[in-house]
């Protein structure tokens, strides 16, 4: 269990990190959308003001594609919106404590993770490691405190977790 644990941890501040990006490109796409807009809209006003003989036709056409670009634009917000809600859940932020569980093991081969969302709601694991056996424990956390005890490695990487502390 130990091994995959320590496969995966280094690449969960990766996973928020590429979600961020995502919605950093959605933000851009969505403000060069409105400048389209913008432009557009400044073109028709110009044209409808100069009366320099546009068919209606052409005048009407211009509004169908402000439309459209509108209606682009009015998706892409509430696509951004869900996506940024979306980012409001995911596990964030991680806090992970090495120790030596018992004297007659040698290493450090315990670890207390915390892994929590942006809000503090998330979970504390911890694996005890004896030479006979391994323990493993999930505590619960809700809005950055736990709901059951925790050991002092726990709290250390839970207020790591948090950034109240540096490793």
């Amino acid at each position: 269990m130990e091994p995959l644990m320590d496969l995966l941890t280094p690449y969960l501040p990766y996973a928020a990190v590429a979600g961020l990006v995502f919605a950093a490109v959605l933000l851009l796409l969505t403000l060069s959308l409105r400048a389209e807009v913008r432009r557009l809209d400044s073109r028709f006003k110009r044209l409808a003001g100069t009366g320099d003989g546009q068919e209606l036709a052409t005048v009407l056409e211009r509004f169908r594609d402000i439309k459209e670009v509108k209606d682009t634009v009015d998706r892409m917000e509430e696509k951004m919106a869900d996506i940024l809600q979306y980012l409001e859940g995911t596990l964030c932020r991680v806090g992970m404590v090495r120790f030596n569980a018992f004297p007659d093991t040698g290493s450090d081969l315990s670890f207390a993770l915390a892994v929590l969302s942006k809000g503090g709601d998330g979970f504390i694991l911890t694996s005890l490691y004896a030479r006979d056996e391994t323990r493993i424990f999930l505590k619960p956390v809700k809005r950055a405190k736990a709901l059951h005890r925790l050991s002092e490695e726990e709290e250390k990487a839970l207020e790591i977790a948090l950034g109240l502390v540096t490793e």
